[in-house]
């Protein structure tokens, strides 16, 4: 009878529901984020509301081993992002994960500043641990080694994603450290950090670091390797990557260096500026070029301060130009959330440039005198239903891929962004044409990073006006 009970109970068990994970919400639950954290059970959700959150009880957040996701209210919009910002004042870091935290544990969608610590002045992976770091953006943070993140132990292995990670600093690791550990770093812009070595990235002992899908730009090592730099039987694999216009007095891009063991940089299908010069690989180290590298601009729609805009243009030579046997993995997205493979091949870079999409385009007046005086040629764009016309970044609207708009506004109303284009430019770029009628097309960008283009036909006429 003993048994049977026992047999019973166990069934019970087995068949009883679940708990059913919770939401706790901050500051709605929760004044904290540590709070919410704390009062978390495994396969719980934090959601953090927009605001600064500061003071040492929304720094030096720990999971505690629990798998947990802790997020902001919607990790893939970047004002979010923005707006969600953990603010650690100069002294202790955002996050640290030591309790062997696996790939469910998720940080999502923050933007995390002024961090500073010994190792790692945003986030410290250590002991096992291996969370999933996603759409986050790491900002002025600063540390002896790892500005923004670090990572050490063997099977420390993180999962770097999707995340905008620039103007930080350190001796050792600008932008990210890893001392034994073998995290991947994926689809990430990693940009204008700075160090002594390794602007960019520094890794070191026996890891297996992995750098896929990323752009790596304008960090800059007052030592060595702007870009990243490899030492002491690392083994680190860089596929699909951008390595351009970083600087130091040694070694701008790579340094494959040693302290009698070997250490192997191995790079496929990326762009990287005049390796011959910029890459530095010492007596008994390896530099494995594998296939598909290319040595050529990439055409970044507008590097360096103050946009520091590290999207490929559409004649960027590193579209379509990754490699041919690259499958995203579920639900993988480029920098911006959009599809990692947009044509026939992964792009090279973090930024995967999307086909536009077509809107609708009118331009009046409908004939136009090359020699008439005037101000102003309009112009009306209309999107299709499934986006709002404030979707439109006014700024990146473009005439003929040159001719900016002097006045702007939404209708939102009629669903229209109406412009005006300087009439005297217009005359001037077509004043050579021999045709009587002209295509004008009018291109910009969504918000989303999304863009879109559009064509409107005119009449030309060439004669003087009788006035």
């Amino acid at each position: 009878m003993k048994h049977l009970k026992i047999k019973i109970w166990l069934i019970v068990l087995l068949i009883a529901p679940l708990a059913p994970a919770a939401v706790h919400y901050v500051p709605g639950d929760y004044l904290t984020i540590k709070a919410a954290v704390n009062a978390c059970s495994p396969l719980d959700t934090v959601i953090v509301a927009p605001g600064t959150y500061k003071g040492s009880e929304n720094k030096n957040i720990n999971l505690n081993g629990k798998t947990i996701i802790l997020r902001s209210t919607n990790p893939a919009d970047p004002l979010i992002v923005s707006t969600t910002v953990i603010d650690c004042e100069g002294d202790g870091r955002g996050f640290v994960f030591q309790m062997a935290e696996n790939g469910g544990s998720t940080v999502a969608g923050f933007t995390i500043t002024n961090g500073n610590g010994i190792v790692g002045g945003a986030i410290y992976c250590t002991n096992r641990s291996s969370p999933l770091i996603t759409n986050c953006v790491f900002i002025n943070n600063s540390a002896a080694c790892g500005g923004a993140i670090a990572c050490a132990n063997t099977n420390t292995s993180p999962k770097i994603t999707n995340c905008t990670i620039k103007e930080n600093s350190a001796v050792l690791g600008g932008g990210i450290y890893c001392n034994g550990a073998s995290p991947k770093i994926a689809n990430s812009f990693i940009t204008a950090n700075s160090a002594q070595k390794g602007a960019a990235v520094y890794t070191d002992n026996a890891g297996k670091p992995v750098i896929e899908n990323c752009t790596i730009s304008q960090n800059t090592a007052a030592s060595s390797a702007g870009g990243i730099y490899c030492y002491q039987s690392s083994n680190l694999t860089a596929n699909n990557t951008i390595l351009w216009a970083n600087t130091a007095p040694s070694a701008a891009e790579i340094r494959v260096a040693n302290s009698g063991l070997g250490t192997t940089v191995q790079l496929s299908y990326c762009d990287v500026r005049n390796p011959a010069e910029n890459i530095i690989c010492d007596p008994g180290c390896f530099l494995i070029l594998g296939l598909g590298n290319i040595n050529i601009d990439p055409n970044f729609v507008d590097p360096g301060p103050p946009q520091e805009d590290y999207h490929l243009l559409k004649n960027s030579p590193c579209v379509d130009a990754g490699d041919p046997g690259f499958i995203p993995g579920p639900g993988e997205t480029d920098i911006d959330g959009n599809p990692r493979i947009a044509g026939t091949k992964v792009d090279i870079g973090a930024d995967e440039v999307m086909l536009a999409i077509s809107v609708d385009v009118e331009i009046t007046p409908k004939t136009l005198n090359l020699q008439s005086n005037g101000n102003w040629i309009n112009c009306a764009i209309s999107l299709g239903d499934e986006y709002d016309i404030t979707d439109v970044n006014i700024p990146s609207i473009r005439l003929n891929d040159s001719i900016e708009p002097e006045w702007s506004n939404i209708d939102q109303e009629e669903q229209k962004v109406l412009v005006k284009f300087n009439r005297g430019e217009i005359q001037e770029m077509l004043k050579d044409i021999q045709e009587i009628s002209a295509t004008l097309t009018v291109t910009g960008r969504l918000n989303d990073g999304t863009d879109f283009e559009g064509e409107d036909t005119i009449r030309l006429v060439n004669t003087k006006d009788k006035n």
